[in-house]
């Protein structure tokens, strides 16, 4: 009986042991360190928690700073350090959209983006869903999905899974069904996300989950979730300067019946069957990096280079044929430049280097300090008695450099902007023309650097003309900010010649060869022609492809227009206005189309899918 009875509790204690346990977490989210009033929002949660011996840790889920600003995220960490618990932390799109670092400081302040742990038999685990830099939204970068399969596949069998990120995980996201896919594998419990500032009961891909409160007053009170972690449901209270917990929202244990999201990531909409298909697409080779590409391909006559967030400098030839392979070590936003024999790069690390376009075997490197920003360009300009070819490059802190692509000697140097420069700047004979997160547009003199105007009808820093590749007609430039408007300036005198915001525009623009008409995607399902010189519509074409952000510069080829979207997608839209979807490379942003030759085009994803393409 003895021995019955020892058997009976031994497997009650094994039984036990393999189900979670009731205990409670904080989750903090959205703290916009930066804004006015987050730093003492921030501190009177801190102290709160503090308080409360039932809290084990703290889970925080993104939007750290206001900005992404260095300054930012270090206020944040020291206050956050001030807990007396450990906490787990990823960011946000603020933390990444405009991060001076390219998004290193983050890694560097808390040595990752994503986080994963286990305590009492639930598996916490979080992933970055930051957006590095190009437009809104979110983005689940392909290097992470293999880590979330392995760190799910090393958990054990009965352990719950509690998932965090800071967006919503549906279309807004890039990837996103890869990650409710392989959760929906495991005993995943719920979701848990910020983003939206408000307490909510969700559901994505038939997996539970809630979004949660900012710590912000918002002239109402600062604020947190506590998080009542009970073996068969997740209870969420709030607290605020009341301290005493509200409860707004619970997740039971609920059975999946929903399928998985279907995973095809390529389609060349072309060869389906159907009428209206003018244009047809022969797909003439691709690669799969599976790393993520921040920057637009790089295509020369005979190459086609790619640069890679990881510092990876990828060269193929126009069979693709991989020619050489070099990592730098470093990290690269920019898109690179070449000139004969010469590929130059620029790292967040702050260098630039220099390579062999042929061999990618290292020639040299020289340190600027600051983190390298701006998508490069090169230059002719006067130098030692000589015309040389000068490399351009901008800076986190808003200083433009200009080196001597062979020697790496300094010819110029300009420092009027006082934010990011992002853009690809644009050079128009003696002048050179880009946008700053400082609100303005500069144009300076090629040749010396000297500033000759800068430009703003906007001074709200997230309207910045930033972001977009300005273009031109010879005598105006033009840009479309996120205040939805697009701008014409006289070039010589800095002057608004023009400004509308009937667009709906965000920051997409492009010119036709004839730099007669404006080719400008909207924000939403829209895409306009219109005057350069008047600003006037001269049409608006109705496309399907939702909420998009994502700066690209329209393509005209041969009367045709030529784009791509955040929903994967490339467009054409034919001189008869009628448009057809030619390729979908999966669910990521798409960067801009290139022309090689003939008919024969390139484009690139943030996944680090290249894609090389015949138009028939």
């Amino acid at each position: 009986m003895k021995r019955l009875l020892f058997i009976f509790y031994l497997a009650v204690i094994i039984s036990a042991a393999g189900f979670a346990q009731e205990y409670k977490y904080a989750w903090i989210t959205d703290l916009h360190i930066g804004s006015p009033g987050a730093e003492d929002d921030l501190e009177n949660v801190v102290n709160d928690i503090n308080k409360r011996s039932e809290i084990k840790f703290v889970v925080v889920t993104g939007d750290i700073a206001e900005k992404g600003r260095d300054d930012e995220l270090g206020t944040a960490k020291k206050i956050l350090d001030s807990l007396e618990v450990p906490y787990h932390i990823i960011p946000g799109n603020h933390d990444t959209k405009w991060s001076e670092s390219g998004c290193t400081e983050f890694k560097y302040l808390w040595k990752d983006d994503k986080f994963a742990f286990e305590y009492d038999g639930v598996e916490h685990i979080g992933m970055n869903s930051g957006i590095p830099w190009r437009g809104g939204g979110g983005h689940f970068a392909v290097e992470d999905l293999p880590w979330l399969d392995s760190v799910l596949a090393a958990a054990p069998k009965n352990d719950q899974i509690i998932f965090y990120a800071h967006h919503p995980l549906n279309g807004e996201i890039d990837n996103w069904f890869d990650v409710t896919n392989e959760l929906k594998k495991y005993n995943t419990r719920a979701i848990l996300v910020g983003h939206g500032h408000i307490n909510k009961l969700m559901n994505f891909g038939g997996v539970p989950a809630a979004m949660g409160r900012s710590t912000l007053s918002n002239k109402k009170s600062w604020g947190y979730t506590l998080v009542d972690n009970k073996p068969d449901s997740l209870l969420f209270y709030e607290i605020n300067s009341d301290s005493i917990p509200h409860f707004w929202g619970a997740i039971g244990i609920e059975k999946d019946t929903v399928p998985p999201v279907d995973s095809v990531q390529f389609i060349n909409y072309t060869v389906e069957p159907g009428k209206g298909k003018e244009f047809k697409v022969s797909v003439l080779w691709q690669k799969e990096l599976k790393t993520t590409l921040s920057a637009s391909l790089l295509v020369t006559e005979k190459n086609i280079y790619a640069a890679a967030v990881n510092g990876s400098i990828y060269c193929y030839n126009l069979n693709g044929n991989e020619i050489w392979e070099h990592n730098t070590g470093e990290t690269i936003f920019s898109r690179p430049v070449v000139s004969d024999s010469v590929l130059v790069a620029a790292t967040i690390e702050g260098d630039l280097i220099s390579l062999n376009a042929g061999t990618g075997k290292v020639i040299q490197t020289i340190g600027l300090n600051d983190p390298l920003t701006s998508q490069l360009i090169k230059i002719k300009v006067p130098y030692n008695d000589a015309v040389s070819t000068g490399v351009v490059a901008g800076t986190s802190k808003g200083d433009m450099y200009c080196y001597d692509i062979n020697s790496f000697e300094e010819i110029w140097e300009n420092h009027s902007a006082k934010g990011m420069i992002e853009t690809m700047p644009l050079q128009i004979s003696d002048r050179i023309i880009y946008g700053s997160w400082d609100n303005y547009l500069y144009c300076i003199d090629a040749k010396t650097g000297i500033i000759n105007w800068k430009w703003t009808e906007n001074k709200n820093y997230y309207y910045s003309p930033a972001a977009c590749w300005p273009v031109t007609d010879g005598g105006n430039v033009y840009v479309a900010a996120p205040d939805k408007y697009v701008s014409a300036v006289d070039l010589m005198l800095g002057k608004t010649v023009w400004r509308k915001n009937n667009f709906d525009a965000w920051e997409s623009i492009g010119i036709d060869n004839n730099e007669e008409e404006l080719l400008i995607k909207s924000y939403k399902n829209n895409f306009y022609i219109a005057s350069a010189k008047t600003g006037r519509t001269i049409k608006e074409i109705k496309i399907d492809y939702g909420i998009d952000t994502m700066p690209v510069s329209p393509l005209e080829w041969e009367k045709n227009i030529l784009f791509t979207s955040a929903d994967g997608k490339v467009y054409l839209i034919d001189k008869n206005y009628r448009w057809q979807p030619l390729l979908f490379l999966g669910t990521c942003r798409v960067q801009n189309i290139f022309h090689i030759k003939d008919n024969i085009f390139a484009v690139s994803n943030m996944d680090g899918k290249i894609v090389v393409f015949e138009i028939n």
